[in-house]
C-alpha cells in the first residue's frame, strides 16, 4: 500500500554508495569512515538546528548538527514525505550503516549541497528548507545487543475502540521524515535516500503530505476539513516546547530525543460536507470561520471548558473534539506537526485526511490518555477513520563527524 513507487535510477558509469553497498552492509562501514562523518567531533552544539539568514522558502538552510534533530523544532515546511523502511538483513551492521548513510545525505543534502554520487545533483540547491530526521521503530531495539538502549518511554501505541487500522501502514525498524518548500526537492531528495538504501533496506510505504501555506494574518493553517490544526503548541525554544517534547533524565544516547507518534486518519468528506457550519462547529468546539473556541472571539483564546448558555448546558459541547484533544494539565502536552494527504480515488470516492504527527517526551503521559479520550467519546468518530498507526524514537543529533545514533554502536 505504499502511497508512492520509488524509481531506483543508477548510472552504470560510475561508482556509487549503491554499488559499493552491494558487499553487503558491513562493508561501508569503513568507507563511511572516510566520508563528512569522519571528521573530527567538536561539542560545539546548538541547542535548536539554525537557519540560515535567507529568507524561508526554497533558500532556507537548516543546520544537521546540533543537540536535536531538525524537524522537529524547526518551522513546519510544506511538503513531507515519511518513509517507513524495513531491514532486508536484520543485522546490526545493516542498522548502523542505515544510520551513517541517512545521516551523511542530510549533512550534505540540507546544506544544499548534493549527496555523494547524487545523479542529478542540480536538484539538491537551493536547500529548499529541507530537513531530514531519522528514527527507530520498537524492531529496531530486537537487534543484537540494541535491545538494552530502548528507552523506558518509549512505549507501544495500543489498539483504541476506533481504529480501523489497514495493512500496510504499520510500524517499521526504521522511519525517514523528510520536509521540504519545493515538491521537486521533495522528490529528487526521497529519491536519493531510497536509492542509497536500496541494498540494505525495503520501503514498506512512503506517507506524502502538504500544509496550507501560512495565511496572510499568521494564523495556523487549516486541514482538510476546514478546521485549523494546531493551535495550542508549544513555541519552539521554550521551557514549555522544551518539557513537552525531549526526552531528559535518561543516558546520553536519549536525552535530547522525543518519541515521534504516527497516524493516518482517512476523513470522510463526503458526508462531512454535509453538515451545515454550526453544527461543523459544534462537532470540533471551535468557529470554523476563524479556529476560536465556542464562546470565544480569537484562536488563541482559552478553551472555555466551564462556560455554559442560557439554557445551562455547556458552550462547548461534551463530546467536541477540542474538548477531549485538550491536554488536561501541562504533563499531557504534545507537539503536534500534521499534514494533509490526498492518496487519490478509493471505491469511487477521494482518498483524502490527515497524517497525524505528534512529538513528546513520553507517550504513556501524553497522547495514550489523550487518545483513549478520543476513542471513547469524540463526536467527530463519525467523520475520520484511523487507518495507520506507528511510533518512533527520534534519537539525539549529532555533532559534527558523528552520525545519528552513534551511541548505540561505540
Amino acid at each position: 500500500m505504499n502511497e508512492t513507487s520509488t524509481p531506483k535510477c543508477e548510472s552504470p558509469t560510475r561508482v556509487t554508495r549503491r554499488g559499493l553497498l552491494a558487499v553487503g552492509g558491513a562493508g561501508i562501514l569503513g568507507v563511511a569512515s572516510g566520508l563528512a562523518l569522519g571528521r573530527a567531533s567538536t561539542t560545539d552544539m546548538p541547542e535548536t538546528p539554525a537557519a540560515s539568514s535567507a529568507a524561508p522558502g526554497v533558500a532556507a538552510k537548516y543546520e544537521f548538527h546540533g543537540a536535536h534533530q531538525a524537524g522537529i523544532g524547526t518551522p513546519p515546511q510544506l511538503r513531507s514525505a515519511f518513509l517507513g523502511i524495513n531491514l532486508k538483513q536484520r543485522s546490526r551492521d545493516s542498522a548502523e550503516a542505515v544510520l551513517r548513510l541517512v545521516s551523511d545525505d542530510a549533512a550534505r543534502m540540507m546544506s544544499g549541497a548534493p549527496a555523494l554520487a547524487d545523479p542529478e545533483g542540480i536538484l539538491a540547491t537551493p536547500a529548499a528548507g529541507l530537513t531530514i530526521t531519522i528514527g527507530m521503530g520498537h524492531s529496531f531495539f530486537t537487534l543484537p545487543g540494541l535491545d538494552a538502549g530502548k528507552p523506558a518511554q518509549f512505549r507501544d501505541i495500543p489498539s483504541f475502540s476506533n481504529d480501523a487500522i489497514e495493512p500496510g501502514w504499520e510500524d517499521t525498524d526504521f522511519v525517514v521524515q523528510i520536509g521540504s518548500d519545493d515538491p521537486l526537492h521533495l522528490a529528487h531528495t526521497t529519491r536519493v535516500i531510497t536509492n542509497d538504501l536500496s541494498t540494505l533496506v525495503d520501503v514498506v510505504w512512503i506517507q506524502q503530505g502538504f500544509r496550507q501555506v501560512t495565511p496572510v494574518d499568521g494564523s495556523t493553517g487549516r486541514n482538510l476539513m476546514g478546521q485549523v490544526d494546531g493551535t495550542i503548541n508549544p513555541q519552539a525554544g521554550s521551557s514549555a516546547f522544551n518539557e513537552t517534547v525531549w526526552t531528559k533524565d535518561l543516558s546520553p544516547l536519549v536525552n535530547g530525543g522525543t518519541i515521534m507518534v504516527m497516524r493516518r486518519i482517512r476523513m470522510l468528506l463526503a458526508t462531512w460536507d454535509r453538515l451545515d457550519p454550526d453544527a461543523k462547529d459544534f462537532v470540533i468546539g471551535r468557529q470554523i470561520s476563524n479556529g476560536a473556541p465556542l464562546g470565544a472571539s480569537k484562536e488563541t483564546d482559552p478553551l472555555p471548558l466551564n462556560a455554559v448558555n442560557s439554557l445551562g448546558l455547556p458552550v462547548i459541547p461534551q463530546d467536541a473534539h477540542a474538548r477531549l484533544a485538550h491536554a488536561a494539565s501541562a504533563k499531557e502536552a504534545i507537539l503536534r506537526r500534521p499534514y494533509s494527504y490526498d492518496h487519490g480515488m478509493r471505491d469511487g470516492t477521494n482518498d483524502l485526511g490527515l497524517i497525524f504527527v505528534a512529538f513528546m517526551h513520553d507517550p504513556a503521559q501524553t497522547f495514550i490518555p489523550m487518545q483513549r479520550r478520543l476513542a471513547e467519546g469524540d463526536a467527530l468518530n463519525q467523520w475520520t477513520r484511523t487507518i495507520g498507526s506507528a511510533s518512533y524514537f527520534i534519537p539525539p543529533g549529532a555533532k559534527q563527524g558523528e552520525f545519528i545514533g552513534q551511541g548505540w554502536f561505540s
